[in-house]
Parts: structure tokens; sequence; C-alpha cells
């Protein structure tokens, strides 16, 4: 048997709603990217300054894949990097990280 997943409940209010669909796809791309990073393990051992270059990184290959027109999976999945990024360097800042 297999490993369950979690569950996320996520309360979307109505004057938001209309992105109902965008922070789902958005969300779904997030975990489907940090799950095919899991075997890097978690960011603990990790510096502050390697992902805000690591960010700086995902945001150049973003607009290139804006830029270039690539496909829709694409640009979501690249979108999907620099939101984990971010994700990456809230929690190492609010644990007080270097």
């Amino acid at each position: 048997m297999g490993l369950e997943w979690s569950k996320l409940t996520i309360k979307i209010p109505p004057e938001l709603r209309a992105y109902e669909h965008d922070m789902r796809r958005m969300f779904d791309a997030m975990i489907y990217k940090l799950r095919k990073n899991s075997h890097k393990g978690k960011w603990e051992h990790g510096r502050v300054v390697e992902y805000m270059n690591h960010l700086r990184e995902e945001v150049t290959e973003l607009a290139s894949a804006i830029e270039e027109g690539k496909n829709t999976v694409e640009i979501v999945l690249e979108a999907a990097d620099v939101a984990n990024m971010a994700l990456i360097l809230c929690a190492m800042a609010i644990d007080g990280r270097d």
C-alpha cells in the first residue's frame, strides 16, 4: 500500500473566485515540481544567497519561455519553479536562515 496524500484546503474569498482556476493550476504545478525534485531533499542545508541565485535563474527561464512563445505547460512549470523558489526563500527567512 502506498503513502496517502495529505489534503490542503484553501478558502478563496468571493472576490477572488475569478482567479480560482489560475490558482489551482499554479498550486498543482508547484506540487508537481516539488514532488519531481523531492529527491534533492529539503532546503535545510542550503543558504539564502544560493536560493536567491536560483530564483533569479528561474525568473530568467520563465521570461525566456514567455518571450519564445513556449506552450502553456512549459510556461506554467517555469512559473511554478519561480513560485517554489519564493516559497523556499520565505521559509528560510522566517526560520532566520542566512
